[in-house]
């Protein structure tokens, strides 16, 4: 009589055992970003290009975001005429010749985005994944 209860404990044992590790991997999924982190980025207009600099020393014009990134980007303008970027709804205004703005963009949706600096400058392709 003494062994059916410790087989009850030991399916008991084994069921908890099951469900720990159930709710552990389903909590241990990755997050896309980390919340309430806000990256910074340097983003220069010109009158040839928009670049990003993804790197101390390298720039981009097109460049790849998880989704969910907040970047705050501080845009100066080192071209020959005035120009306006508008990323997502975060718009700069016109910036003159040697001027700079910051602008917070956060990459919500996954895609490919195009945007270019008006009126006819350059563009700048985001990828967000």
């Amino acid at each position: 009589m003494n062994a059916r209860p410790a087989i009850v404990r030991a399916l008991a044992a084994g069921a908890i055992t099951i469900a720990a590790a159930a709710i552990g991997g389903a909590n241990g999924s990755r997050a896309t970003t980390a919340p309430g982190v806000v990256s910074v980025s340097t983003l220069v207009i010109t009158d040839h290009a928009v670049m990003i600099r993804v790197r101390r020393h390298t720039w981009a014009s097109v460049v790849h975001y998880p989704r969910g990134a907040e970047v705050r980007y501080d845009v100066s303008n080192r071209g020959r005429r005035a120009y306006s970027l508008d990323i997502l709804g975060s718009v700069t205004g016109r910036l003159a010749p040697g001027r700079g703005t910051t602008m917070l963009v956060s990459w919500t949706h996954r895609g490919r985005f195009v945007f270019r600096a008006l009126p006819n400058g350059a563009r700048i392709v985001v990828w967000v994944a």
